[in-house]
């Protein structure tokens, strides 16, 4: 300390030990603000909205806090796996998964924006969802498998009989807490706008499926866009738009990474399995089958 001192460097740069590079998931959070982080490759990826995330009543525990460099909470390091996408198997993969020694990082993110993080090399794999003929194309070499089947619709209040009908929206002009552009299920509806002649819907952009939940259920717009599963959480009249598979892809980039293994063989595990058959209107009987890309 005292020969970098008398140098006028930094301990790092007198030793040639470069802090890892830093780069952020999405948007970059601002200084002092508390990250989840992960290590992927040759770098340290951060995700910002560690607590009361998406205003969930339980706060989840950060690992660092943004400044000019990472400043790491004590007893923290970066999580081996980061997985993106839209479904609540990420949660239950990541808590299965703790349990073999790995720590995955699973966040939240429509189909669209968890395709572009995996282009941009930025996680190592992710959850995709939406009809078999509308799913984008990996947009790096990956190995894929089958996790479920449910259906995407809208939702509205439990005091209605049922969900509105497209129509019913377009001729009341209603309110739709909808998602945003890269989103499966907003694809979803836009289709069936269109195919009604329908008009797009005013309404606020929900952060993903419970948000959506959430804000219907709370009175604060006429119906949603949403699984069926998230409508079931709160109580809410569901209706059908369309069914969706949902898979997940890892780059094959990291098929020999340790973690990635135990991702693969939790997906396999009876304990994974168990669980998801558990949530509301999930088919799972394709559940772990790995798909050949021909």
């Amino acid at each position: 300390m005292g020969i970098a001192s008398a140098l006028q460097v930094t301990v790092e740069d007198l030793f040639g030990d470069e802090p890892e590079p830093v780069d952020a998931l999405d948007v970059a959070a601002p200084a002092g603000s508390p990250v989840s982080v992960a290590r992927v490759g040759g770098r340290l990826v951060t995700a910002a909205g560690a607590h009361g995330l998406l205003g969930a009543e339980a706060w989840g525990v950060a690992d660092a806090v943004v400044a000019d460099t990472l400043t790491w909470l004590p007893g923290r390091s970066p999580a081996s796996l980061l997985i993106a996408g839209c479904d609540p198997a990420i949660g239950l993969l990541s808590g299965v998964l703790d349990r073999s020694g790995h720590r995955m990082l699973g966040l939240h993110a429509s189909t669209g924006r968890s395709v572009d993080a995996l282009a941009a090399g930025r996680v190592h794999g992710v959850l995709v969802h939406g009809r078999a003929s509308e799913l984008p194309e990996p947009p790096v070499p990956v190995r894929r498998w089958r996790v479920a089947r449910w259906q995407v619709g809208l939702c509205a209040p439990s005091g209605r009989r049922t969900a509105p009908s497209i129509d019913e929206l377009a001729s009341r002009r209603l309110k739709v807490v909808q998602r945003d552009a890269g989103a499966g299920s907003q694809r979803a509806f836009e289709r069936a706008l269109r195919a009604a002649g329908a008009p797009e819907l005013p309404g606020p952009i929900g952060e993903g499926h419970l948000d959506v939940a959430r804000r219907v259920s709370y009175g604060g717009a006429d119906a949603g866009v949403l699984m069926e599963a998230a409508a079931a959480v709160f109580g809410l009249r569901f209706s059908a738009l369309e069914e969706h598979g949902v898979e997940l892809w890892l780059a094959e980039e990291w098929r020999d990474l340790p973690a990635v293994t135990a991702l693969v063989e939790a997906l396999l595990g009876r304990e994974f399995q168990a669980q998801l058959g558990l949530l509301p209107g999930y088919d799972i009987t394709e559940c772990g089958t790995e798909l050949r890309v021909s």
